[in-house]
């Protein structure tokens, strides 16, 4: 296997193994392009982080990419789901953890700049790549402590279920103008029939 391809499996299997609604208008906020019964996703933060996408691929902000607002939000929610999982069960991530699976992927890869271009190809920006790290470095540890001697497709489901089920926990819900949430599958669908595809929000 590649080192490229390593990262494109690693985007796929933390948005698949710890990665993340139903249809919903009642319990959303003005603004939101996600809400939990403890907070939301709201869409400025959402179109922050597209928009460090986009400047890094150099295209306008005003570009519109409804699969990259989707895989966008999607990340985000699992990002919030584990975080807050990984904080219930007392896992720190230091930034030598971090530094550490940069340096691996870089001599893997070839270099600092074969890193960048291998995640933006996952539309993870630049600023954006150790924050994806720690949440991969969170969701190992998850998976070691849910499932301490099993192998690590065992561990990963074991994180998909436990994500799965915190989902739920929490009432995550999508503004189906951003598509929608399936707790059990873990991911983030087509935007409703009724409604159309939604343009980048500025």
């Amino acid at each position: 296997m590649t080192p490229a391809r390593r990262i494109t499996l690693a985007a796929a299997a933390l948005a698949a193994s710890a990665a993340l609604v139903l249809t919903g208008c009642s319990n959303q906020d003005a603004g939101s392009a996600a809400t939990f019964t403890d907070g939301r996703i709201t869409e400025a933060e959402l179109n922050a982080q597209i928009d460090e996408v986009l400047a890094a691929k150099g295209q306008s902000g005003t570009t519109e990419d409804p699969g990259l607002v989707q895989q966008t939000l999607g990340r985000m929610i699992t990002t919030r789901l584990i975080d807050e999982l990984a904080e219930d069960s007392g896992i720190t991530v230091t930034q030598g953890q971090i530094d550490s699976m940069i340096a691996n992927y870089e001599a893997q890869l070839g270099g600092s700049e074969s890193l960048r271009i291998a995640f933006l190809s996952e539309n993870v920006a630049p600023s954006q790549i150790n924050a994806f790290l720690r949440l991969q470095i969170q969701a190992q540890a998850l998976g070691i402590e849910l499932a301490p001697r099993g192998s690590a497709e065992e561990q990963g489901a074991a994180v998909y279920q436990a994500v799965s089920d915190y989902s739920q926990q929490v009432d995550t819900t999508v503004s189906p103008r951003f598509g929608t949430w399936d707790p059990q599958s873990l991911s983030l669908g087509p935007v409703p029939n009724d409604l159309s595809v939604p343009p980048l929000v500025q």
